[in-house]
């Protein structure tokens, strides 16, 4: 990083002395990486033998070769004919593929079900419920 001073700080000698200096040493580190792209730094770590990889985008993840290629972006089509993005399994299995079958449900599309069938709460219990807005 061409910032040996940093080494030899001992405010930043151990994690703890880093953890306990943070509000001094992130805008440093802050400006440093802001002088390079991220490709850089990314390049640069993995030539010192440090495991690294950029931090991306939704837009971006999604974009990747290697997302697109493992199949990695999804849709389902709801009843409503509405199409629902959504990130696939990470799981590639060839004797059990992984099937995605229903799209997730909508915020409260399942609730009245859960209410019966888990609870066992009857129709009155429930219209008092939603009359309430308890759910």
């Amino acid at each position: 990083m061409e910032r040996e001073d940093l080494a030899v700080d001992e405010r930043f000698g151990t994690n703890p002395e880093r953890v306990a200096n943070r509000k001094i040493l992130i805008p440093i580190l802050d400006k440093l990486f802001q002088g390079n792209s991220v490709e850089y730094w990314v390049d640069l770590c993995r030539s010192a033998d440090v495991p690294a990889g950029p931090v991306n985008s939704i837009d971006q993840v999604f974009s990747d070769p290697q997302v697109l290629e493992r199949g990695m972006f999804q849709s389902l089509d709801r009843p409503s004919g509405e199409t629902v993005p959504m990130a696939g399994s990470p799981l590639n299995l060839s004797q059990t593929p992984v099937e995605m079958r229903l799209p997730p449900p909508r915020l409260g599309e399942h609730t009245n079900e859960i209410l019966i069938e888990e609870l066992s709460l009857e129709e009155q219990e429930i219209r008092s419920l939603h009359d309430s807005s308890i759910v």
